[in-house]
């Protein structure tokens, strides 16, 4: 999944017209490479409940604390997802021939952000029933930091998604791929799907982008003093990796995002350290 849902007819004539198509909400990381260690062992996948693998994968997510997982609210908003419906694996850089490790985790809990309706503050948190042991969390960026904003400053994205946009199985092994911040104002993916600046950030490279089942990953990068932490939350874009088409992003540090997270995740600072609140 990954893409604005709600178009107008004007802008859906203008895409036909160019040979384009608005898609729903990512599908797999097109271009950069495979993940076969734990360099970005905070990322977390997304499934439906009792599958196993890739089978399941439905969305991509990061693990921001020991019980909260961060994704996307149109992974489970759009689709009608309940707790019991899903559950999390992590500590895993390849779903299916490494089930023996990590772990696979039942939900209990889901949260969006109360302002979503489709559009921005795409943004949900996914409680599991036992700790996360296997993964560490990622750090957000702190509340109105955009040093990771700025147009040309390097980012990275993961996720499982499909290997080709609109194939219909998700890929077993972790890739990334890694992008550039886009000047809001230099958006053009604002022309086609609504971009709000306040909340949401653009990113993208040449042949590279995050796309279907990638929606929910975490695209994340290092600050000047060397910590690394996560900018945004996969959410739309205008097919994958097309070009002047930047994908976009939900805005991790935007005040309205980083409160509901910090405050439903019992978080403090730019730190993801556990709280008593997160049970």
């Amino acid at each position: 999944m990954r893409s604005r849902t709600i178009a107008t007819l004007a802008t859906a004539a203008c895409l036909a017209a160019a040979g384009l198509s608005a898609a729903g909400p990512a599908e797999a990381i097109v271009g950069g490479y495979q993940v076969t260690d734990d360099r970005f062992a905070f990322m977390a996948s997304i499934q439906d409940a009792g599958a196993n693998g890739t089978d399941g994968h439905f969305c991509g997510g990061s693990v921001i604390s020991q019980r909260w997982v961060l994704t996307a609210a149109h992974c489970i908003d759009l689709t009608g997802v309940q707790a019991k419906d899903i559950q999390v694996a992590v500590g895993r850089d390849n779903l299916d021939q490494d089930l023996a490790e990590g772990q696979t985790l039942l939900v209990d809990r889901i949260e969006v952000h109360p302002d979503y309706d489709g559009g921005p503050f795409d943004a949900a948190l996914v409680h599991v029933t036992e700790d996360i042991t296997s993964a560490p969390a990622i750090p957000l960026v702190a509340r109105g930091e955009d040093t990771l904003e700025q147009d040309g400053a390097r980012l990275t994205v993961a996720g499982w998604g499909t290997e080709f946009f609109g194939s219909p199985a998700a890929a077993a092994q972790l890739k990334a791929v890694d992008v550039r911040a886009v000047a809001d104002s230099s958006c053009t993916t604002n022309q086609a799907m609504g971009f709000e600046p306040d909340l949401e950030i653009c990113a993208s490279e040449l042949l590279g982008d995050s796309c279907q089942g990638d929606s929910g990953g975490p695209l994340f990068g290092t600050l000047p003093d060397g910590r690394r932490v996560q900018v945004g939350i996969v959410s739309y874009g205008l097919g994958c990796a097309t070009p002047g088409f930047p994908g976009v992003y939900a805005e991790v540090n935007n005040a309205s995002i980083h409160q509901f997270i910090t405050g439903t995740a019992g978080l403090t600072g730019t730190t993801a350290t556990r709280s008593k609140k997160e049970r």
